[in-house]
């Protein structure tokens, strides 16, 4: 196992958090990589900074995890993470397949869409963290969006060969190799999590793979020439993304180590 399902809970919440610090820099919601504000809209700023309060009250509440000892609060997380991850859903997830269904892009909108479903999904995984018998549903619907996330990255990295080896360190040699061994490892995790076969297994093996691009690919990025908001946004996503596999793979939602 990568970490305990209690490290990878905290994980998420440094995400949220993180995240939430950039929808008050940038002044836009940012979380699953929702579309730009719509122009001549009014009220940016205050969904912005709305949206930053919402997230970072759910990471307090998960790092908190009072929920241990007191019935009533593991309610108020629940409900507190549980609107996050509908909030995403709703504003990130909804918009993007709105936009890939309109344009039929399967390049960068597909992606968005990938990674507002997988976070969207994960929040509500993690609102049951602290559940000895969370619901079925939940812990499925995760799989299943996180599963559709990696398949259809895997397939990108096939179609894309010539962006997609451009992320590989210089200081890797094959780039065109790793990119296309990458590829077929989210497939097989893709499908494996969506089928429910060997889903445990794809997880763990998923999980340190995402969690080795962290290291490797996302953390040198983001302090590197290349640094950016962007580059930002995608170090916290790697790391949720690596910490929610962790939670899948344990086969159950509880926080305890």
């Amino acid at each position: 196992m990568l970490f305990s399902t209690r490290v990878a809970t905290i994980f998420i919440a440094v995400a949220f958090i993180g995240w939430a610090i950039m929808h008050f820099m940038i002044g836009d919601f940012i979380a699953g990589r929702a579309p730009a504000w719509p122009q001549d809209v009014p009220g940016k700023i205050i969904w912005a900074y709305a949206s930053g309060l919402v997230l970072i009250v759910a990471g307090v509440l998960i790092i908190g995890d009072p929920t241990r000892t007191i019935k009533s609060d593991a309610t108020i997380v629940r409900v507190g993470v549980t609107c996050t991850g509908l909030m995403i859903l709703g504003w990130a997830g909804a918009r993007n397949l709105f936009v890939v269904l309109s344009t039929l892009d399967y390049g960068g909108v597909l992606t968005n869409l990938g990674k507002s479903i997988t976070i969207g999904s994960g929040a509500l995984l993690v609102a049951y963290a602290v559940s000895k018998e969370p619901p079925k549903y939940i812990y499925t619907l995760a799989c299943v969006c996180t599963g559709i996330f990696f398949t259809a990255s895997g397939i990108q990295h096939f179609l894309f060969i010539d962006f997609v080896k451009t992320l590989v360190p210089r200081w890797i040699p094959g780039d065109v190799f790793w990119s296309y061994v990458a590829g077929v490892g989210l497939i097989a995790a893709g499908v494996a999590l969506i089928t429910g076969i060997l889903r445990k297994q794809a997880a763990l093996v998923a999980s340190w793979m995402v969690f080795a691009w962290f290291v490797i690919l996302h953390v040198p990025r983001g302090f590197g020439e290349t640094a950016s908001y962007n580059e930002w946004i995608a170090i916290f996503e790697a790391l949720a993304v690596a910490s929610l596999l962790t939670k899948v793979r344990r086969g159950c939602l509880c926080a305890t180590p």
